[in-house]
């Protein structure tokens, strides 16, 4: 499968439109840049990853990504609630995927990796902490990890709350972002 960088900014007016509509469930105008794809995932154990869920998938950016790096014999849930990345989502001609239209608040199921793109200094506390909650349930089983991006480090202490992490600056991307590798705290 070969991406193009013309795919990662196709859906610029896309982004523009959600953004202003809603920009606390947008969190950015562009895509994710082909150095923070990489940076998320080069933070990941492929060998050993086989059941990968993306929240906050947008416009499959990412999970195009993800599926060049990942095992013939994984599988890749991705969550969003836009209707119009939906439409993209569903036109991914992959059979390792599935997409739910559903809020990372639901996510179900046991997951080795999680990759957010979540705007979680956009969202509500009650909303990011559900999401964050349930993230690390899941993650619990297999002792998975939560690999996010965050525009800002506003959220640390909410992330600690759940999870120890170790984090990386990432300038090749507008805006610059930071990447945080989370592990599931034990109660």
């Amino acid at each position: 499968m070969k991406l193009s960088f013309f795919y990662q900014f196709n859906h610029y007016p896309l982004y523009m439109k959600n953004f202003i509509a809603s920009p606390t469930k947008m969190g950015t105008l562009l895509p994710s840049s082909p150095w923070l794809c990489n940076n998320i995932l080069n933070n990941i154990d492929w060998k050993n990853s086989y059941k990968i869920v993306e929240i906050g998938a947008g416009n499959g950016v990412i999970s195009q990504y993800i599926l060049q790096r990942m095992s013939s014999l994984a599988s890749l849930d991705l969550y969003e609630i836009n209707n119009d990345f939906i439409k993209i989502l569903n036109q991914i001609d992959e059979h390792r995927i599935t997409v739910h239209h559903r809020s990372a608040e639901y996510l179900f199921g046991d997951y080795d990796i999680v990759i957010s793109g979540l705007p979680f200094r956009s969202l509500s506390k009650k909303t990011g902490m559900k999401i964050l909650k349930n993230t690390r349930e899941r993650l619990l089983k297999n002792n998975g990890s939560l690999i996010l991006f965050q525009y800002t480090k506003g959220c640390e202490s909410m992330f600690s709350r759940y999870f120890h992490f170790t984090k990386e600056r990432v300038y090749l991307n507008v805006p610059p972002a930071w990447v945080y590798t989370c592990k599931p705290k034990l109660d």
